[in-house]
């Protein structure tokens, strides 16, 4: 009984932390300073890069004006709104004519819920856990949603799982996720090569805030942000496993994710040809890296997934049977060949 409490317990500070950290952090990511998409050069890159080529402007719109071509969806479903910056985009764009929406974060709720009235959009804004939340049986979605918010989620067989049932059979399910390393504690080789490009940078062009680029420890990880990139790794290998996968755009970030924060942010912003060339370069060097074998894999994605297809059974049974009745399939080849003898 000791050891059953103590997991009950165990989960409940971990949701708390986890709830307490969205709370206190209620903006979207790319509005922080030194985030790597806060500059426009790599903003520009990577929507390019998360549309497949087709475009710079911003992803969101290009998935739904060009790639759903404008089609117009009864129920959508996004896990893990936060302030519902993509949810009141889809919204006014016209994706869906009904859009439920959850996180964890009450303040980000309370924000996403102002912003949508302004906007003059409704949405159905409600609080609930990545990892323990539950829909209506009765009711399935075209659509499931998740920018963001999968690499929090530690129970990540459960929520697939659950989208899976509430998928309907021609249904899109649409991540853009961080599938980098767990924790952002990095593997040997993305650690080396990103420290040794940002030892080439004057100190003129760092931030000043480190010298030499280093993964966070698991302790500095569980004290700062413990829900997230908690299972990051898997988020792709368990996304081919439960849905097949239609698109899978590759976004980067495996050296400018990180190095962007440690460079002077305001330099490289400025506008000056020679700071843009530096930002150009580092795309460029990104790229060449995520093209080699022993180079750099993509911590972001864009996967729009669909249900598991029937084929599989279908197959599965269709071997079976013939395992079954091969000696009556002998047989019919044999009456079929001696009649075409005669």
């Amino acid at each position: 009984m000791q050891s059953n409490s103590f997991s009950r317990e165990d989960e409940s500070s971990d949701k708390q932390t986890a709830q307490t950290n969205r709370e206190s952090h209620p903006s979207p990511v790319i509005s922080k300073a030194g985030y790597w998409l806060s500059n426009p050069i790599i903003e520009k890159a990577v929507n390019s890069r998360l549309s497949g080529g087709q475009t710079e402007g911003y992803w969101l719109t290009w998935l739904v004006n060009s790639f759903f071509k404008n089609r117009r969806f009864d129920n959508l479903l996004s896990v893990g709104c936060g302030v519902g910056n993509h949810e009141i985009l889809m919204a006014k764009l016209g994706l869906a004519r009904h859009i439920d929406a959850f996180d964890l974060s009450e303040t980000s709720l309370e924000i996403a819920r102002k912003d949508a009235a302004a906007a003059g959009v409704k949405i159905n804004f409600y609080q609930d856990d990545f990892n323990s939340f539950t829909l209506d049986q009765n009711k399935k979605y075209d659509l499931v949603f998740c920018s963001g918010s999968l690499d929090h989620v530690k129970e990540i067989e459960r929520c697939l799982s659950t989208i899976q049932q509430c998928l309907k059979p021609n249904g899109y399910f649409i991540v853009n996720e961080y599938i980098g390393d767990c924790y952002n504690i990095y593997n040997e080789n993305q650690l080396n090569l990103i420290d040794r490009i940002y030892k080439c940078f004057d100190g003129t062009l760092k931030s000043g805030t480190t010298e030499r680029f280093a993964s966070p420890s698991i302790e500095q990880v569980l004290v700062k942000n413990p829900s997230k990139a908690i299972r990051s790794k898997l988020i792709l290998p368990f996304l081919k496993f439960y849905f097949d996968i239609e698109v899978l755009n590759q976004a980067g970030g495996g050296l400018l994710h990180e190095m962007y924060p440690l460079l002077d942010r305001d330099l490289l912003s400025d506008g000056d040809p020679k700071s843009e060339t530096i930002v150009k370069l580092l795309l460029e060097i990104e790229t060449i890296l995520m093209d080699l074998p022993t180079g750099l894999s993509s911590d972001f994605c864009l996967c729009i997934l669909r249900q598991k297809k029937l084929k599989i059974l279908e197959n599965l049974w269709l071997g079976t049977w013939r395992k079954a009745n091969r000696g009556k399939l002998i047989l019919t080849s044999l009456v079929r060949r001696w009649r075409r003898e005669l």
